[in-house]
């Protein structure tokens, strides 16, 4: 009875451990099956999305993280906050940004912030190359796509924040873990020359070594993440210099070869480190613990790390820029096919080049009006409220930007200079310092005419939405006039739209006119958004009165007042009876 119990104890504990096995076996490869099954699915709709523009939504702290890179950079021409968030171009990074990395993200971003004012070095020409390649090989560009999404991003934070995080450790040096070792030694030598002593030493130096080991373990535990992002970027960069690409793209690629090299040691030391925030609650890995808590074995590795991190910090940044580059690269890939129409600009260094711009339009809208225009001067634009003037003022300072950074232009074609671009659109009350939108307009206005004064070989092209709204007609004009003439100088392109025909014919011998018109049609209004030569001569405003509702008496009177406005150039008395 007793041999059958045991046979039958003996034969559950089989079938029972053969089950777990099989689960086991079952959920590793199901798991690497699903694995498998993701990346196929994500590589499928990378192949599909391009020709379309990137769908993924970002909230403030996003944008906040992938700024910190261009924030950390040293000066530079770049693109200014007021300019910036008047074009919304956050809304075209988001476009444009198919990046799968936090280092290409954060190195587009950083590029669309500095345009640049020369190809002097021959970067335009090689960003061309690179762009061309990867847009006709789309095997390379999606196994590129996927090694970079191996990567992934960093998180909360920027990989320059967590470098810097990195700092506030100070210089750890090992001396003291290498004598909690040696103690531990010593003490079990000292167990067979005096046992009472050497286990008094023992447990002494075992309970000081563990206590020491969890306060070191709590320090470093919060930077394992920039380790294993390190990490990750060497193993990224390694997988592409070993994937093979056409001539085309050598130089990239040597680059790449090149930063590898200098980490070999940093792997080395990275499992342990890795290990340090995970545990399976295995048994060997308890033992392990154990181990690690009596050595600071895995405390000691990480030091290493971090001062190969500190000595090769330049490295590690250069690293992350050559991986952001190539993830930049496939991204304006990707923004040009998603593109109606675009074009290679051509720039030309010198102040007398015109700004051609041949059936530009917004990139962001869903069914825009290309307009085109060629000026050697400023230009001054005309037309009511939705006409389409800040529009194409947004047009045309935002293809100037992607012209000199992504070397892509939402046009037919596009030719001009490299250019010092600055904006005054879309401004309101400082409720935070207490400025009313006067103020807030002059300052923006103020820091356009400091760069209009500033020694620099690059001209400045700077686009200007109602001069000074927010003062009297009177003072507007006068004022208006002054500054727009100051802008008008050599050197300079001033795009500015204004409802003040006044100052159409006080600058006319300094700017060229130009207006947006609309039909009022059947009680409805009708834009064509097309840009016209000249000024505006149409008066729909009292109209629009009309079809709204106002009663015909008030038509009528500020009809009246109007022409005789533009007649004799006085306004006549509102207690005037009407004839």
């Amino acid at each position: 009875m007793n041999d059958k119990l045991c046979f039958v104890l003996r034969s559950s504990r089989k079938l029972f451990t053969a089950v777990i096995f099989c689960v086991f076996l079952y959920v590793m490869f199901r798991g690497a099956y699903e694995e498998k099954r993701r990346k196929e699915r994500y590589r499928e709709y990378l192949k599909e999305a391009y020709g379309s523009f990137s769908d993924r939504e970002y909230r403030p702290e996003d944008m906040e993280r992938i700024a910190r890179y261009y924030l950390q950079q040293d000066g530079g021409n770049a693109i200014d906050d007021i300019t910036w968030n008047d074009l919304n171009m956050d809304g075209i990074f988001a476009l444009m940004n198919f990046t799968q990395s936090s280092s290409g993200e954060e190195y587009l971003y950083a590029l669309l912030r500095r345009p640049r004012l020369s190809d002097r070095d021959g970067y335009m020409a090689e960003l061309e190359r690179h762009i061309d390649y990867m847009a006709a090989h789309e095997s390379d560009r999606l196994d590129t796509m996927m090694l970079l999404n191996a990567l992934g991003r960093t998180g909360k934070y920027s990989l320059c924040d967590y470098l810097g995080y990195l700092e506030t450790l100070g210089v750890r040096g090992n001396g003291k873990h290498y004598a909690g070792i040696a103690v531990l030694v010593a003490a079990i030598v000292l167990i067979f020359i005096n046992t009472s002593l050497g286990v008094t030493l023992l447990i002494a130096t075992a309970c000081f070594n563990i206590v020491t080991y969890v306060k070191e373990k709590g320090t470093a535990s919060p930077y394992v993440t920039t380790f294993a992002y390190i990490i990750r970027m060497i193993n990224c960069a390694d997988s592409i210099v070993q994937h093979g690409y056409g001539a085309e793209l050598e130089g990239c690629v040597s680059d790449l070869r090149k930063r590898c090299d200098g980490f070999k040691s940093f792997a080395k030391h990275s499992g342990m480190v890795m290990k340090m925030n995970a545990s399976t609650g295995n048994v060997d890995e308890l033992l392990f613990d154990y181990v690690k808590m009596l050595t600071h074995i895995d405390i000691i590795k990480f030091n290493r790390m971090l001062r190969l991190v500190r000595e090769n910090r330049q490295e590690i940044e250069e690293l992350v820029t050559a991986i952001g580059y190539l993830d930049t690269v496939i991204s304006i890939a990707y923004f040009r096919a998603a593109l109606p129409c675009c074009c290679v600009p051509v720039l030309t260094e010198g102040r007398a080049v015109p700004l051609v711009v041949e059936e530009g339009y917004h990139p962001a809208l869903g069914n825009p009006v290309p307009n085109s225009f060629s000026q050697t001067r400023g230009m001054l634009v005309t037309g009511s409220n939705a006409s389409g003037k800040s529009t194409f003022l947004k047009m045309t300072a935002i293809n100037a930007i992607l012209a000199q950074t992504v070397h892509t232009c939402a046009a037919r074609a596009y030719s001009g200079n490299y250019y010092r671009i600055y904006s005054s659109m879309a401004l309101r009350d400082s409720l935070a310092d207490g400025e009313s939108y006067y103020i807030v307009e002059i300052k923006a206005l103020k820091r356009i005419m400091d760069a209009a004064s500033a020694e620099d070989e690059a001209p400045l092209l700077c686009f200007v939405d109602e001069v000074l709204r927010g003062t009297n007609t009177v003072e507007r004009i006068a004022a208006s006039a002054q500054i727009m003439e100051k802008l008008s100088q050599a050197g300079i392109y001033c795009f500015a739209a204004t409802h003040d025909i006044e100052l159409t014919h006080l600058l006319e011998g300094s700017y060229d006119n130009y207006h947006f018109e609309e039909e009022v049609k059947e009680g409805d209004v009708l834009f064509s958004y097309r840009l016209l030569s000249g000024r505006a001569h149409t008066r729909n405003a009292i109209k629009l009165l009309e079809i709204i509702g106002f009663s015909e008496d008030i038509i009528k009177r500020a009809d009246d007042m109007a022409g005789e406005f533009l007649r004799t150039g006085e306004w006549s008395d509102l207690r005037q009876k009407p004839s």
